[in-house]
């Protein structure tokens, strides 16, 4: 018979073993490298106003979002999380000896293992640990006991919250926060009770237990959670009986998809970025109504072969693009995953403003007469000649009817009275236009008719500018991190600007080509302009108040033509619809005139200035100058005596061709006098280079007219110089306007030149 001190010696030496192992052991092992650091959270796109536009999925395919503190958990959710998995937990030491012993007395009594005994601590290891391959017995010994430092080493608290951040839910939702908005599109604090306990059912196995697919098959496993926390004291009679009557709907929500070509736009410009929420400039309303009047324009469209659109919505005060459109549809097998907005297209005449502005900062004026008669242009490729939309000649008419009707001929001449197409390429190119790649001589004067690949977003930046009155500001999709916003940059003159808006913004300007009704013409003062690429392949509209700017573009994205589809047609009812949305949110204004602006009527054939001393004449419209830039006064000798006004020689054919639109108001000058009455040297838009290997540079140049009379010379930046009977100028860098005045007539005629510095 044993002695009591014998049995003692007998059991001491397996209970130190015992106590070794429990308490000193977990202490030889580290826990997972990978429990130090949180889960990165999936990358989040939001709107201005934080609602949500799309979670993308993590590195490893998961969807993860953050998880609160313990205090921020539901209760229910704990509760029922700890009954389905760890009734036990905080009262066992990381691994449950008890379940352990259950758990293998009936696997032995089944035959085959039926049940399991791993706490939330082991699953929790095995979750971090990720260890590759079959788990054999090492692997659980070794992951016991690192459940065992985990509860030694954590708080319980701790545990369950990393445990809940974690684990998988099935369809690629980690983490009880992703779980609940992926299966109920909820937030964590709106969980129902049986909600909470339906996604606790489903950790022990999410391919089979897949709320999805078999939502019936887990409602056992549910109601068997919701009995156990009953019984464990987290619900009362009355809270189990709810539970247990509440139906389940699902709201299936995979992280949103709005704006897909803004956001993946994004996802380009920060490989690599992740764990964050990201606040974009994106108006979500405003989003969603730019992308419906896309889809039920082009509806209308449809049998004249126009398959998508792009639309861009610019804040002026910021530079924030409040709303991106790239295509019809995302998910259209024609090419919905192409960004419209980013892509390169021909813009048509949405250039010609530039052209114009740059010319009105040069000294030209809206009411200059530009010949919109044939014109040929050398180049290395043969001659150029431009035509007009409508295949017809316009005959004289000022830059604002050339501007406003989108003239292409008159276009061209004044990019040529600029000295060619380097200016406009230089100016297009400060104001962000990144696709003018190629040397100026491969677009040539075509350029202001839009030979050269633009994108609507930059485009329509470049408008932006022109609504802030020369101001640039860098487009953007991400507010600017500082908070403080870009400063503007001055890069055009704003009044030269300001006359480009009251010009694109006056509906009269443009209706011998529009129409008095156009889609252009809204209830409200905006400046707009249209353009339409050869053989009707891309069609634009953009336009602007001083608040925003829309840019459109329409077409197919394999560059097939449209179907006789111009930009008014096309793009401009998008635009039109944009703009009147607009307006009943803001309320949109307009811009106060500039001061040193003066308003002063001309007569439109002549482009001359009426006073009261000048001729009574049948047409007179109001314009806008600059102080110092007024056109010379109308006298008498400009009409003939029934009030029609005098055309020079080179409109003799355009007079009486069909072309004609002004009928019976203009005539060629009767007299021989008149008609030889011009200057010949120096040309208009003569450019002439100062080159150092020539006496004086070259600087003088003889000024030249044909006239019977006396012929009086001026010019406001060059002196005038005579040489016995030769007048002459010595020049300087830079334009210079030249007029020369026939005394006897009382008639004056206008030159300049372009002077470079070699």
């Amino acid at each position: 018979m044993w002695k009591f001190p014998r049995l003692i010696q007998l059991l001491l030496p397996p209970l130190f073993l015992g106590v070794a192992i429990w308490w000193l052991l977990p202490w030889c092992v580290s826990l997972p490298a990978t429990l130090a650091k949180p889960l990165t959270p999936s990358l989040i796109f939001l709107a201005r106003d934080g609602s949500q536009l799309r979670q993308l999925l993590t590195a490893d395919g998961d969807r993860v979002l953050p998880t609160p503190k313990y205090k921020g958990l539901p209760p229910s959710l704990i509760a029922a999380t700890m009954v389905a998995e760890d009734h036990r937990f905080g009262s066992h030491g990381g691994v449950d000896l008890l379940a352990i012993g259950r758990a293998a007395w009936d696997n032995a009594q089944a035959g085959r293992i039926v049940s399991g005994a791993s706490t939330i601590h082991q699953q929790l290891i095995k979750v971090a640990a990720q260890r590759p391959g079959k788990r054999g017995i090492g692997v659980k010994i070794m992951e016991a006991l690192q459940a065992r430092r985990l509860q030694v080493s954590w708080e319980d608290e701790r545990v369950l919250v990393e445990y809940l951040s974690r684990i998988s839910y099935g369809n690629l939702l980690t983490g009880c926060t992703a779980a609940a908005s992926g299966y109920f599109n909820k937030s964590l604090a709106d969980l129902t009770v049986a909600e909470s306990a339906l996604l606790a059912a489903i950790p022990q196995s999410p391919g089979r237990f897949n709320p999805f697919r078999h939502l019936d098959g887990i409602r056992p496993r549910q109601q068997r959670i919701l009995q156990a926390m009953h019984r464990h004291g987290w619900l009362s009679d009355e809270q189990l009986r709810i539970a247990l009557l509440q139906p389940i709907v699902i709201q299936k929500y995979t992280g949103g998809f709005a704006a897909p070509h803004a956001v993946e736009m994004l996802r380009g410009q920060m490989p690599g970025v992740s764990g964050k929420a990201l606040r974009t400039t994106l108006e979500a309303g405003l989003q969603r109504q730019v992308e419906s009047i896309i889809t039920a324009r082009l509806a209308a469209l449809r049998d004249r072969h126009v398959s998508h659109a792009a639309a861009v919505v610019i804040e002026n005060r910021t530079g924030h693009l409040l709303a991106l459109a790239g295509s019809r549809d995302f998910f259209a097998k024609d090419g919905g995953q192409i960004n419209g907005a980013w892509a390169a297209h021909s813009p048509g005449s949405a250039i010609k403003p530039f052209t114009y502005q740059l010319a009105f900062e040069r000294g030209a004026t809206p009411a200059d007469i530009v010949a919109d008669l044939p014109v040929e242009y050398p180049t290395a490729s043969g001659l150029y000649r431009p035509e007009n939309y409508a295949r017809k000649l316009y005959g004289p008419v000022t830059y604002r009817d050339a501007l406003g009707n989108s003239l292409n001929i008159s276009a061209v001449k004044v990019l040529a009275s600029l000295g060619g197409a380097e200016a406009l390429m230089l100016r297009l190119q400060d104001l962000g236009i990144s696709t003018l790649t190629e040397p100026v001589e491969h677009y040539g004067l075509g350029l202001t008719l839009g030979n050269a690949p633009v994108r609507l977003i930059e485009l329509a930046n470049a408008y932006a500018t022109l609504a802030r009155l020369g101001r640039w500001l860098p487009w953007r999709l991400l507010p600017d991190a500082t908070g403080q916003g870009s400063v503007p940059s001055p890069k055009m003159q704003p009044n030269e600007a300001y006359l480009i808006a009251d010009i694109l913004s006056d509906n009269q300007a443009r209706v011998m080509t529009f129409g008095t009704h156009s889609p252009l013409r809204l209830p409200f003062r905006v400046a707009v302009k249209t353009g339409t690429s050869q053989s009707y392949r891309d069609n634009w509209t953009l336009g602007y108040t001083p608040e925003f700017t829309v840019g459109v573009w329409a077409g197919n994205f394999d560059n097939t033509p449209m179907q006789g589809v111009s930009g008014v047609t096309g793009a401009a009812p998008i635009w039109r619809d944009i703009f009147m949305h607009l307006n009943e949110r803001h309320d949109l204004g307009w811009y106060d005139e500039p001061a040193n602006l003066v308003r002063v009527r001309i007569d439109p054939r002549t482009g001359k200035r009426l006073s009261a001393q000048s001729p009574a004449v049948r047409f007179s419209r109001e314009d806008l100058f600059l102080a110092g830039t007024l056109p010379a006064a109308a006298i008498v000798a400009d009409y003939d005596a029934r009030g029609r006004a005098y055309l020079s020689k080179d409109f003799a054919g355009w007079i009486r061709s069909q072309d004609n639109w002004m009928g019976d108001v203009v005539a060629l000058r009767e007299s021989a006098d008149h008609m030889a009455w011009h200057i010949t040297s120096p040309l208009p838009g003569t450019v002439i280079h100062l080159d150092a290997d020539l006496p004086d540079q070259g600087r003088r140049l003889i000024l030249d007219a044909r006239a019977n009379g006396p012929v009086e010379w001026r010019c406001d930046t060059l002196s005038v110089q005579r040489d016995g009977e030769i007048c002459f100028v010595r020049l300087t860098p830079g334009r210079h306007h030249i007029t020369a005045r026939n005394a006897d007539l009382g008639e004056d005629q206008k030159t300049f030149v372009i002077v470079h510095s070699d």
